[in-house]
């Protein structure tokens, strides 16, 4: 028996921000970035929520949130003990914001009535998951967490809020989102609905995140990634991940890699993994032909393969290094932490999504393919 539902409100359009004016006498924890405080991105969101309410900032946010920076924030919510959460940021932003909440919750802690997420990059689809993403950066691994109380009560996507996200950041959180999409096509838990959400997620990601990419103030092209980026997040949340993400959790707890760029290095060789399951490789053909990459009358695997090298060639257009070596990480390194990276992804909890179960020495190979 398979369950879709669809939990968060979302709400879209240039005056969405207006929804935090619901909130009267609340304390408010307001959980951003840190390049965010002072810049006129988070000035819209303060003043709808300054006026009527305390509000605390937590901002010592970096990327690929460690667990020393959760437990600061779970600090500070305990000192300010709020009724509301409100997260403004890129995925490290939300998923601290939600790991912080589930250490509130699993301590006893029930004081917040309203969890409100405002994302910042198309990429994550955090503002709609159960999904957080924490490091240990002493183990050197990424623990995804999964809990139906992480979805966000609200989303609020405004465009707006994108335009000013670097062309580093837009390509590489937009392929996050085609990476999404693609693993939820195939993925275990799959369903009618999650495909429908995925597929106009793979549409709007190739015909759009170029222009994102080449004119950050296409302000047409930042709504189509932006409403992308939030159906893939749907998609995944209900339908599962893969290996793909099994692996890039392990590349970038190993070394430093961008979570999107290392999805988007695998991706291809993914695919071509994936497309030895006769389901998953109808199910990329399919997409494949309604992408306009060939026609019915193709083989399967022709169409596949016409997949793959469109996927490439997007990552190319955006400027994506496609290797760890292109990146920075000597060869010979990559390749002494293949079996580790291999015997944690086997363990990461996306891993079971997979349409097929890849063994260790399978998931090295496909790891390899990017070394």
């Amino acid at each position: 028996m398979k369950k879709w539902e669809m939990v968060p409100q979302i709400f879209t359009g240039e005056d969405c921000l207006s929804r935090l004016e619901q909130f009267e006498n609340e304390r408010v924890c307001l959980v951003c970035d840190p390049f965010l405080i002072g810049s006129e991105n988070l000035q819209k969101v303060l003043v709808h929520l300054e006026k009527k309410n305390e509000v605390t900032t937590y901002s010592e946010i970096v990327p690929d949130p460690p667990i020393e920076i959760v437990a600061e924030g779970v600090a500070r919510m305990r000192d300010h003990q709020p009724t509301v959460l409100v997260t403004v940021g890129g995925g490290s932003a939300i998923d601290t914001a939600k790991a912080m909440l589930f250490t509130m919750l699993v301590s006893g802690y029930d004081k917040v009535k309203r969890f409100v997420a405002i994302p910042t990059t198309s990429g994550t689809g955090s503002e709609v998951t159960s999904a957080s993403v924490v490091t240990d950066n002493k183990e050197k691994i990424k623990y995804p967490v999964f809990d139906r109380r992480l979805i966000p009560d609200e989303a609020l996507l405004d465009a707006q809020l994108v335009v000013s996200s670097p062309p580093t950041v837009t390509a590489y959180s937009g392929l996050d989102v085609l990476t999404h999409a693609l693993e939820a096509l195939v993925a275990k838990n799959r369903t009618t609905y999650t495909d429908a959400l995925s597929e106009k997620a793979v549409r709007y990601v190739l015909t759009y995140l170029e222009a994102c990419y080449n004119n950050g103030n296409n302000l047409n092209a930042r709504k189509k990634m932006h409403e992308a980026s939030c159906l893939a997040g749907l998609a995944f949340d209900a339908a599962g991940l893969g290996i793909n993400h099994a692996i890039a959790h392990q590349v970038g707890g190993q070394f430093k890699v961008p979570h999107g760029l290392a999805n988007a290095m695998l991706l291809p060789h993914v695919v071509n993994f994936n497309a030895k399951d006769p389901e998953a490789r109808r199910t990329y053909a399919k997409i494949a032909v309604q992408m306009g990459l060939g026609n019915s009358s193709l083989s399967e695997q022709l169409l596949v393969t016409k997949l793959i090298k469109a996927i490439t060639k997007l990552c190319k257009k955006v400027d994506c290094p496609m290797s760890l070596q292109e990146f920075g990480v000597e060869r010979k390194v990559a390749m002494e932490r293949a079996q580790i990276i291999a015997q944690n992804a086997l363990k990461d909890s996306t891993y079971p999504f997979n349409p097929i179960a890849a063994n260790e020495s399978e998931l090295i190979s496909v790891y390899t393919k990017i070394v």
